[in-house]
């Protein structure tokens, strides 16, 4: 296993956890606040390890243009994607949320096509309907009151599509300076404040106060998400955005297993259908990946 490859599996684990911690914060409060405390939780942990390893001087020898790139890639994946994937945990729940996101692989190497020239084969289309198939499986794999109903799985394929298009930012970023924990520090530096203001401005900060109950299982998504975008980047900075994006998709495998655990609402649980299209939706991503490579 390359170290690349070794870090995807660690932010997958990290990603499965924060997924799980998610949805419980988001039960208490609502997707906004959620994501911003996940997104400053994260941010006072990734500051706190710079200054402890004595690398934050390094922080003044990024260029504009990478800054730039960080920002911009961090408040589309992490401010745009972790608001909308708890959106979408409230309405079709976190083991269907966590399969249907696991088609970011499968966008990131689909717009390799127009972006970086490569050939869609016969494989990659195979793959594409595989995919296809599995998210429909998926959005009809719903339970409410015993019955089966149709998910809406358009929140999840956003975040899918934000989260396999925003590596190719980070990889340019990482181009410009090659220190990719800092450079995720320096992005969230500057979106964490800016989707704080947002928050101000559309007066979503000032609803009912957040819980103490809700903060802790903010927090425990902060350290997770930590540990998670810690490893994403370091394995984007290591291997391909293909590989790395495919091997973290194991975090639907690790979501998967901790829902039984820590989640009873009817429309959590899971049956055979969803289970199916789960193993086309990875089956899909991963068959464009090894074709794309």
């Amino acid at each position: 296993m390359t170290a690349g490859v070794a870090w995807a599996v660690v932010a997958a684990v990290g990603f499965g956890f924060l997924q799980a911690f998610n949805r419980k914060s988001n039960q208490l409060v609502d997707a906004f606040r959620t994501a911003f405390g996940l997104l400053a939780a994260v941010e006072v942990l990734l500051v706190a390890r710079a200054v402890v390893s004595g690398e934050i001087g390094l922080v003044t020898q990024a260029s504009w243009k990478a800054v730039v790139l960080f920002a911009t890639a961090t408040f589309f994946h992490f401010a745009g994607g972790w608001t909308l994937l708890a959106l979408s945990q409230q309405r079709i729940g976190v083991a269907r949320t966590g399969a249907l996101v696991s088609a970011a692989p499968l966008v990131g190497t689909l717009l390799a096509a127009p972006v970086l020239s490569e050939p869609l084969t016969v494989p990659i289309v195979g793959g594409v309907l595989l995919a296809v198939s599995g998210v429909a499986l998926i959005s009809l794999s719903g339970m409410r009151n015993g019955r089966s109903v149709r998910v809406q799985p358009w929140l999840a394929l956003t975040v899918a599509l934000i989260w396999g298009s925003s590596p190719m930012l980070i990889r340019l970023g990482l181009e410009r300076f090659d220190h990719p924990v800092l450079g995720l520090t320096i992005g969230l530096a500057v979106s964490v404040p800016l989707y704080g203001l947002l928050l101000v401005g559309t007066g979503v900060a000032r609803r009912q106060r957040v819980s103490g109950l809700a903060r802790r299982w903010i927090v425990a998504g902060g350290v997770a998400g930590a540990i998670g975008v810690s490893g994403q980047w370091l394995s984007f900075g290591l291997t391909t955005i293909a590989i790395a994006l495919t091997v973290q998709q194991l975090a639907a495998l690790v979501v998967v297993a901790l829902v039984p655990l820590m989640f009873r609402e009817p429309f959590e649980r899971m049956n055979l259908v969803f289970g199916v299209g789960t193993a086309g939706m990875l089956a899909g991503s991963i068959l464009v990946v090894l074709a794309g490579r």
